[in-house]
């Protein structure tokens, strides 16, 4: 990871007007990619367990990793961010208002999930996290290539 970074920073100070976008590209790809295993860890909590012994306090955690970091990418989809490099699709820029209201329904979800599992309600907790399974299938399917 260290060595792609910097070979990443690296070409980006030598050709700065070619890859301008290549920051924003990998900020924000890189939160998808550490929700993926968010999700991927609170999924196999949720596959393994059941009400009785659904181990709450570990999952609270990961859901709030997730809720904290929940509105922290969409900072990084500005338009000098399309193109080369990127899986957004145009629809990104060219809908606002809809991929405006596919964040919110999944930040409202998340932050839902986040409540859930402080509680510590099993089932609580098992719908609201296929809520924000929801919330990225639908996101992905319109905005991702």
């Amino acid at each position: 990871m260290k060595k792609c970074f910097w070979a990443l920073l690296c070409l980006s100070l030598t050709t700065p007007f070619a890859h301008a976008d290549a920051g924003d590209i990998k900020a924000r790809q890189q939160y998808m990619k550490d929700w993926r295993g968010l999700n991927k860890k609170m999924g196999a909590i949720i596959k393994k367990s059941d009400a009785q012994s659904f181990p709450a306090k570990e999952f609270a955690l990961l859901a709030e990793q997730l809720n904290e970091t929940a509105n922290e990418p969409w900072q990084h989809y500005d338009a000098d961010s399309r193109g080369e490099g990127s899986d957004a699709k145009a629809a990104v820029w060219e809908k606002p208002q809809e991929f405006q209201a596919a964040i919110k329904r999944f930040t409202d979800a998340a932050a839902e999930l986040d409540k859930a599992a402080k509680t510590g309600g099993y089932d609580a907790v098992k719908v609201s996290f296929g809520k924000v399974g929801q919330s990225c299938k639908a996101c992905h399917d319109k905005f991702k290539d």
